[in-house]
């Protein structure tokens, strides 16, 4: 059985996560895990060029996206 420490963590990170998405805040870690399973071989954006990515797709139209 876990540790009800280690279930606040979990729940702590689920919470913070769920939170940026919904306020359109960009989570690296997560498009680096992505990066890695989608698109292997391929070097990932540095964080601040995938930070920049991603304002540009939130205020940009008509603009493809990669999933």
């Amino acid at each position: 059985m876990r540790r009800p420490v280690t279930l606040l963590r979990e729940a702590w990170r689920q919470l913070c996560e769920t939170a940026r998405l919904a306020v359109g805040v960009p989570d690296y870690g997560s498009y680096l895990r992505h990066h890695a399973q989608a698109h292997p071989g391929q070097a990932p954006l540095s964080y601040e060029q995938f930070f920049a990515d991603r304002l540009a797709a939130r205020y940009a139209r008509g603009r493809s996206r990669c999933c």
